[in-house]
């Protein structure tokens, strides 16, 4: 009878959502398929979010983040038609839903749906009743004028609903987002992600905010510097895991930023069991901080 009840806790326990925050876990590979990059099959899809929100008295400086985002992407081998990036006054909630369902239509079993978000992040009361502290974590989309109001948001809940809906339980999905409140932007404990191998990586806490230091995120810049040495120490095949600790390692190192790097996974899942999809190819592209940005 405990050898049961050992048993039926292991399973409970593999089944929880991995929450980490600012801390190392394991790296160690342990899929079989390697990311197209290094030689793996499939296809990689990319949707880029980024707002400035110039129309606004709140700007930031977040199309620095999606551009810089557009040029590793483009530098990873990625075709240009399974990148699709959207600036300012396009990011509307419809736009972003409309684009979200036909690129991830396009995804098949085996490859990766990437989607980034550079921008504000808040806070909404929960309707639903399913977070623990009361409030919705949400992007904050704009109106066709650039504005922002409750009805551009969009809550994690909603985000987690177009996710699932539109790309295939089979497709490899990483959410990046650097914004403020967004360690539980995707809402991994909703069934709906369930047997799924996916991943988010957020800049902060849902209770904190995420800096911007004039030329883009935090967060943003200290991926970009992890991907960058991992580069340069010749890794070209390495789980997402391993993205992870490095880009902890980097905001500690170059920015010593008060905010807490959050990676969170689907139920079951780990980010050792798959390969991180963006590794650039040749030397033609560096880390934009300490060098000048895609313009």
């Amino acid at each position: 009878m405990g050898n049961r009840v050992c048993m039926y806790i292991a399973v409970q326990i593999c089944q929880q959502v991995l929450k980490v925050t600012n801390e190392h876990v394991d790296e160690t590979p342990a899929y079989d398929d390697t990311a197209p990059a290094a030689g793996g099959d499939g296809q990689v899809f990319v949707v880029i979010c980024a707002l400035d929100y110039k129309q606004t008295s709140n700007p930031l400086t977040c199309s620095i983040d999606g551009r810089n985002i557009e040029k590793l992407v483009r530098n990873c081998g990625i075709p240009d038609q399974n990148v699709t990036a959207m600036y300012d006054e396009q990011c509307t909630k419809e736009n972003v839903s409309n684009v979200v369902e036909q690129v991830g239509g396009q995804c098949s079993p085996g490859d990766y749906f990437i989607f980034y978000y550079s921008g504000h992040g808040t806070n909404l009361q929960d309707i639903s009743g399913d977070e623990t502290d009361g409030e919705d974590e949400a992007f904050c989309f704009v109106t066709p004028d650039g504005q922002i109001n409750y009805d551009s948001c969009m809550a994690d809940d909603d985000f987690s609903t177009l996710i699932t809906g539109a790309v295939d339980a089979g497709v490899k999905t990483i959410i990046l987002t650097d914004c403020c409140h967004s360690g539980t932007i995707c809402d991994f404990d909703n069934e709906d992600w369930k047997g799924r191998k996916a991943i988010s990586i957020t800049g902060c806490l849902d209770s904190q905010t995420s800096g911007d230091i004039g030329s883009g995120g935090i967060f943003t810049h200290s991926m970009l510097l992890a991907i960058g040495e991992l580069r340069d120490e010749g890794e070209d095949d390495y789980s997402v895991a391993k993205l992870y600790n490095t880009t902890v390692d980097k905001d500690d190192e170059v920015f010593n930023s008060k905010q807490d790097i959050t990676m969170q996974c689907a139920p079951g899942f780990r980010p050792n069991s798959m390969a991180w999809p963006l590794v650039p190819q040749g030397g033609g592209w560096n880390p934009p901080y300490g060098h000048r940005s895609m313009s």
